[in-house]
C-alpha cells in the first residue's frame, strides 16, 4: 500500500511576540497595592497609631514632672537665706585664704633670724618691707666681737630661706661695732607656712 501524504503536526512559535494582551501598568499597580502594598499602609498605620498614643503618655510624663518641679519651688525658695549664708561664708574663706598667702608670716622670719644670732650681738631694730614675690630685711645690730659678726652673716647667708645677705653699713664707736644688714627673703612655704 502506498504510503498516504500525511500531514505531519507542526507548531510554529514566535517567542518574541506575546501570546495574550500585556497588563497595563496602572492594573500591575493597583495589583501590586492588593497584595503587596496592604501590609505597608498597614505597617504604616501602626506606625502612626504608636507615635499618636505615645504622645499623650508623655504629655501626661511632662505634665507630671512639671508639677513635682512646682511642688519643690516652695521648699527651695526657703533654703535662700542658707544659700546666701554658704556663699558670703566660701568668699570669706577664699579672702582669709588670699590673704594668708598674700602676706608674711613674720614669726617664721624673726625665728630663722634669732637662730642665727651669736650670744654676744645685739640686734636694736629689725624692718621688714614685702615686695612683690619676696620681702626686703633690714637688721640693724651692735656687737663687740668682730667674729660675732662673721658668724652671724654666715648663717644667714647658710640659710636657704634668705637671699643676698649684705652688710649695708659698718661703724665703730667707744669699742662697739655697730651694722646694718640688708636681706630678701623668698615667699615660699618654709616648715608648712608661707614666708
Amino acid at each position: 500500500m502506498p504510503k498516504a501524504n500525511n500531514p505531519k503536526l507542526a507548531i510554529h512559535l514566535n517567542l518574541l511576540k506575546p501570546q495574550s494582551n500585556p497588563e497595563k501598568l496602572l492594573l500591575k499597580l493597583f495589583h501590586w497595592l492588593l497584595s503587596t502594598g496592604r501590609y505597608l499602609f498597614v505597617f504604616v498605620e501602626a506606625i502612626v497609631l504608636i507615635a499618636f498614643v505615645a504622645r499623650f503618655k508623655l504629655d501626661a510624663d511632662l505634665a507630671a514632672k512639671k508639677e513635682a518641679i512646682e511642688e519643690q519651688i516652695p521648699y527651695i525658695e526657703s533654703l535662700k537665706p542658707y544659700e546666701i549664708l554658704i556663699r558670703q561664708t566660701q568668699l570669706k574663706l577664699s579672702t582669709i585664704d588670699t590673704v594668708r598667702k598674700d602676706s608674711l608670716d613674720y614669726s617664721i622670719i624673726l625665728k630663722k633670724i634669732a637662730d642665727q644670732t651669736p650670744l654676744n650681738v645685739k640686734l636694736t631694730s629689725i624692718n621688714i618691707e614685702k615686695n612683690v614675690g619676696n620681702a626686703t630685711i633690714r637688721i640693724n645690730g651692735q656687737t663687740q666681737i668682730n667674729s660675732d659678726l662673721t658668724s652671724f652673716m654666715a648663717g644667714l647667708k647658710g640659710d636657704n630661706s634668705f637671699e643676698s645677705v649684705n652688710i649695708t653699713s659698718v661703724g665703730l664707736e667707744q669699742g662697739i661695732i655697730t651694722f646694718t644688714i640688708e636681706a630678701s627673703a623668698k615667699l615660699t612655704s618654709l616648715g608648712g607656712k608661707n614666708l
